[in-house]
C-alpha cells in the first residue's frame, strides 16, 4: 500500500513537470518566462526538458524540485512589500503582481504571490482569474456609447448615504459621488457632474428603473442630446460593470474608510475615484487602469479618423 502511495505521488509530481514544460513549448516558447510563473529556476527547468525529450513522463519522477532551494526564495522585502499592499489595498494577487510591476518595477509570479499570502494566514485570497461572462451583447470600443449609472445604498456610522455611480462601457472610467438623499433632483445633478467629469462626450445612459431614474431624469438627458435607456425589469445583471463596480467599493473603499463628517467622506470618495481610474490595474483591461484605455481608444480613434 505504501509503495503504490510513492508510485502515485511520483507520477503526480512527474505530471506537474510535465505540465510545466507543456506551458513552455505551447504557451510561452521563452524560458526565462515560464520559470518566472511557475517560480522554479533555469537550470531546473532545463534538467526535466533533457530528461523529458530523453525518456519521456518517467524522466521526470525522481528527480528533486529547484524550487525549495534557498537562493531562490523571495527576497524578504518584497515579502513585505506584497503584504503591505494586500492590506492597504486588499488587491487579490494578480491584481498584486500588476502592482508591483507598475509602481516598483518588480516581477514575482502570481503563484509565488499567492503562496506568500497564505503563508502568512491572509484569509479570503484566490487564484481565479477573471474570466468574461458569456457574449450576449456587444463589446463597446467606442467612448461614451454607453454609460452605466447606478445607486449603492449605504448605511455608515448609523446615517445612510447614497453612492451614485457612472461607468463607461468601453473603458470602466467611472465618476462618484454620494448624497444624503436618493432623489430625481440629485440623479439629475449627478448627471451634470458627470458630463464634467468623464473625458468623453456621452451618447446613451443605462439605468435601472428606479424612481431616482424616472420621466424628469429622461427628460434631462433628452435636452442634453443623450439617449436613456432603461434596463428589463429584475435583470441587474444588464448593469453589470456598474454592479460589480460597487462590490469593488465595499472590498477596497468602505471597508478601510473611517469618517466624521458627510463632507470628509465626500473627499476621500473623490480620492478613490482619482484612484480607481489613474492607478488601480484593472483586470478586465488586461492591467491597465481606465485611464489609460482612454487614451488608448482615443489613440485608435484619432488613427482611424486619419485614414478614413
Amino acid at each position: 500500500m505504501g509503495k503504490a502511495a510513492t508510485e502515485q505521488e511520483k507520477l503526480r509530481q512527474a505530471k506537474a513537470r510535465l505540465r510545466r514544460i507543456q506551458h513552455f513549448e505551447q504557451v510561452t516558447h521563452n524560458v526565462s518566462q515560464t520559470c518566472r510563473f511557475f517560480g522554479v529556476s533555469r537550470r531546473q527547468f532545463y534538467t526535466w526538458l533533457r530528461r523529458y525529450r530523453e525518456q519521456g513522463l518517467e524522466g521526470l519522477k525522481n528527480l528533486k524540485s529547484g524550487s525549495r532551494r534557498p537562493h531562490l526564495a523571495t527576497p524578504p522585502h518584497i515579502v513585505a512589500l506584497i503584504l503591505r499592499v494586500r492590506a492597504e489595498r486588499q488587491y487579490g494577487p494578480i491584481r498584486i503582481g500588476f502592482y508591483l510591476q507598475r509602481f516598483h518595477q518588480v516581477y514575482v509570479s502570481v503563484p509565488t504571490i499567492y503562496k506568500i499570502l497564505k503563508r502568512h494566514g491572509v484569509t479570503r485570497v484566490s487564484m481565479k482569474r477573471y474570466r468574461p461572462g458569456p457574449r450576449r451583447r456587444r463589446d463597446f470600443t467606442v467612448l461614451g456609447q454607453s454609460v452605466q449609472v447606478d445607486v449603492k445604498h449605504l448605511k455608515l456610522g448609523g446615517r445612510r448615504f447614497y453612492q451614485f455611480t457612472a461607468v463607461d462601457e468601453a473603458t470602466r472610467y467611472r465618476v462618484l459621488r454620494i448624497y444624503t438623499h436618493n432623489s430625481i433632483p440629485n440623479a439629475i445633478a449627478f448627471m451634470d457632474e458627470v458630463r464634467l467629469r468623464l473625458p468623453m462626450a456621452i451618447q446613451r445612459v443605462q439605468t435601472d428603473n428606479g424612481n431616482e431614474f424616472g420621466t424628469d431624469f429622461t427628460w434631462h438627458l433628452r435636452d442634453l442630446g443623450i439617449a436613456h435607456r432603461h434596463i428589463p425589469p429584475g435583470c441587474p445583471e444588464a448593469n453589470g460593470k456598474v454592479e460589480r463596480s460597487h462590490r469593488t467599493d465595499g472590498e477596497e473603499f468602505y471597508r478601510r474608510t473611517t469618517f466624521r463628517t458627510a463632507g470628509e467622506l465626500a473627499g476621500k470618495l473623490r480620492r478613490w475615484e482619482h484612484e480607481y481610474n489613474h492607478h488601480r490595474p484593472h483586470l478586465a483591461l488586461a492591467g491597465k487602469t481606465p485611464a489609460e484605455r482612454v487614451c488608448e481608444l482615443k489613440i485608435t480613434a484619432r488613427t482611424v479618423q486619419a485614414t478614413a
